[in-house]
């Protein structure tokens, strides 16, 4: 069985672009979604996001430690921002008997992966999916 996998850390908002996230935390997202926008790949987005990407062959949480290890020098302004009401979600994506997947299926979080997310007040969002027939 092949998979295939990726993540993402997402600061999300009602009230806060993705542009005046980028401001506060002096970061360049990788990819954005603004409320109410529609485009031909997403749903009608209900907030604004901000989001740091690794979509790549390697084991997800290689994954996962390179995202946050990119994040590490703006975890404190993460941390504000959520004080002031963005929500923060490191969001992992797995389909399973996916054709471009590779045999990775088993992933953990390190120590420093689990304090990051406690001390930026993020969530952990695992959304996995059989695409089997």
């Amino acid at each position: 069985m092949k998979v295939h996998q990726y993540c993402y850390f997402a600061l999300k908002s009602e009230t806060m672009s993705a542009g005046e996230i980028t401001a506060r935390l002096g970061m360049e997202p990788d990819e954005v979604l603004v409320l109410g926008s529609r485009s031909a790949e997403h749903r009608l987005p209900r907030m604004h996001a901000w989001k740091v990407t690794h979509r790549g062959s390697e084991p997800v949480d290689d994954q996962i430690e390179s995202v946050i290890g990119r994040l590490a020098p703006v975890r404190p302004g993460i941390r504000k921002l959520v004080d002031e009401g963005a929500s923060a979600v490191l969001q992992v994506m797995r389909y399973f008997h996916h054709r471009d997947g590779g045999e990775e299926f088993g992933w953990h979080l390190s120590p420093a992966v689990i304090a990051f997310l406690a001390e930026a007040a993020a969530a952990l969002d695992v959304d996995e999916y059989d695409l089997s027939e």
